[in-house]
């Protein structure tokens, strides 16, 4: 009879030693000797389907799931969590079930989020390595094809992004009605839609090479949105444009507006172009890309202080995207009761002179 191997994590061994597992040296796995009843081990079992342990994982972090959801395409879907009123959704979720099934969730309103991956959690018994070897290579051309279709796809949607691009007003001719809340002035690179009755704003990211990828579009109220099926890891907008052989330093930050003020802020240093990555997940992913495209600029990560919430996921992310590239981190200072978090709240707190004091240490080095 097969031996019914078991994963146990290490935390877990002496425990289910007591309860009979036991230990295969050249498998270097745990297994239930013949005799034992399987329900001894139950903790260390699940089997369930991933999208079922996805649901799960969506509720316990506040997400409120509408019949259908969560849909496990490999897509990213927004969803409404705890707070949201109306229509709005400030959460999203992308779930993979090919290859080994693993989910990735964010709150833009909490800035909480998990990635996690979805193996059953359970008995086996081992295959030929013959037939494991041929299902691997199965798997990997399943997921070359699904790369390059999804790659494909992104690139459809890049080019009808621009084609109505070609047609917006741009916020320099048309004031935006989000930057006009956030106080900060309009570009020739961002752009708003021709329905004058309610101005939404459009955000394009571009990649390294300089292609549009996605938009980031935000209605008068604030709500933001991705165009579905674009690329937006690794992708970002420069502030004033693009960044020239002349420039000495990048700021990368997360949101538009933030950005903007940055610039605005830092106009007399007509060296230094402000990056927006447009949340804490995409620092990391954007300052890889711009690291290895422009590897003797000077960095500067200006991370968002949610100083209010449980997490400090924006110090946090700041300083992991700073440590992978070898940049400074600058923060904004807040008082303990301020619910200001980013770099334009404090533009509009306390004046352009105090942004520009948290940088100038960093660029004058």
């Amino acid at each position: 009879m097969a031996k019914r191997y078991l994963y146990i994590p290490y935390s877990d061994k002496d425990e289910a030693k007591q309860l009979g597992a036991q230990w295969d040296k050249k498998a270097n796995s745990w297994f239930i000797p013949d005799g034992l009843d399987e329900v001894l081990f139950s903790k260390w079992i699940d089997n369930r389907d991933p999208c079922l342990r996805f649901t799960d994982d969506l509720i316990a972090h506040g997400c409120l799931l509408r019949a259908g959801e969560p849909i496990c395409d490999g897509q990213t879907h927004r969803v409404q969590v705890e707070g949201d009123k109306g229509n709005v959704k400030s959460g999203f979720y992308v779930m993979h079930l090919d290859g080994v099934p693993n989910g990735y969730f964010m709150n833009n309103r909490t800035k909480d989020s998990f990635k996690n991956m979805y193996l059953n959690r359970g008995l086996e018994e081992r295959e030929d390595p013959s037939v494991i070897k041929k299902r691997q290579e199965e798997i990997r051309k399943q997921q070359e094809a699904a790369e390059a279709d999804k790659k494909k796809k992104e690139q459809q949607i890049a080019i009808g992004l621009w084609r109505q691009m070609k047609h917006l007003r741009n916020t320099d001719s048309v004031t935006s009605p989000y930057f006009r809340k956030k106080r900060i002035p309009g570009s020739f690179f961002t752009f708003v839609s021709d329905d004058d009755s309610n101005l939404v704003t459009w955000i394009p990211l571009y990649d390294v090479n300089k292609q549009l990828t996605t938009v980031q579009t935000i209605s008068p109220e604030g709500e933001k949105r991705f165009v579905k099926g674009g690329k937006k890891s690794g992708s970002f907008h420069v502030v004033l444009g693009k960044i020239e052989p002349k420039d000495s330093t990048i700021i990368i930050c997360e949101g538009y507006a933030t950005a903007a003020s940055i610039q605005y802020c830092l106009s007399a240093y007509n060296d230094v172009k402000v990056v927006a990555a447009i949340d804490a997940g995409n620092l990391l992913p954007v300052a890889v890309s711009l690291k290895e495209r422009y590897p003797n600029m000077r960095y500067v990560i200006a991370g968002d202080n949610d100083h209010q919430s449980d997490i400090n996921v924006g110090v946090q992310e700041a300083t992991k995207a700073a440590e992978a590239i070898g940049a400074t981190v600058v923060i904004p200072k807040f008082a303990e009761d301020d619910t200001g978090s980013d770099f334009n709240d404090l533009m509009l707190s306390s004046g352009r002179d105090v942004v520009v004091k948290s940088f100038v240490q960093s660029l004058l080095v």
